[in-house]
């Protein structure tokens, strides 16, 4: 069986050392990304099981991320959650879930909290991940 990957989008270490802390016993691969060019290549070269985003990011922002993964059949599969320094507003949260985030969550919660929201995305996206054919390049 394949080793879960999660992508950690987005400048915040806060988030990167959470799920670091909530996954690393499980042995799942934790792919980290400042940058939205960077993270938008990873998705597509890694196909994670999980994208975790912060808003802030080197050359772009969160909501910008999320909106790219939505134009890509394969990347939009993949459940997508904001882990964020403080929890924005309400207007914004609505926005990050009507963009497509599944959840939006503080990066300051415990990690067994952490894992408990993200272990069931995982499951179900690693439950219907359907294994994409090699591409060759032309």
């Amino acid at each position: 069986m394949e080793t879960p990957k999660l992508l950690i989008a987005g400048l915040s270490l806060k988030t990167i050392n959470l799920a670091r802390a909530a996954v690393e016993q499980l042995g799942y691969q934790i792919v980290p990304s400042p940058a939205m060019s960077l993270s938008l290549f990873l998705a597509h070269k890694n196909l994670p099981e999980l994208i975790v985003s912060d808003f802030k990011m080197s050359d772009g922002d969160g909501l910008s991320f999320l909106r790219e993964l939505q134009h890509d059949e394969d990347l939009a599969a993949i459940p997508f959650i904001f882990c964020l320094d403080k929890m924005p507003d309400d207007a914004i949260e609505l926005q990050a879930i009507k963009s497509g985030a599944r959840k939006v969550v503080p990066n300051d919660i415990a990690p067994s909290d952490f894992l408990e929201i993200i272990e069931p995305l995982i499951d179900e996206r690693m439950k219907s991940k359907i294994k994409r054919e090699e591409q060759t390049p032309e």
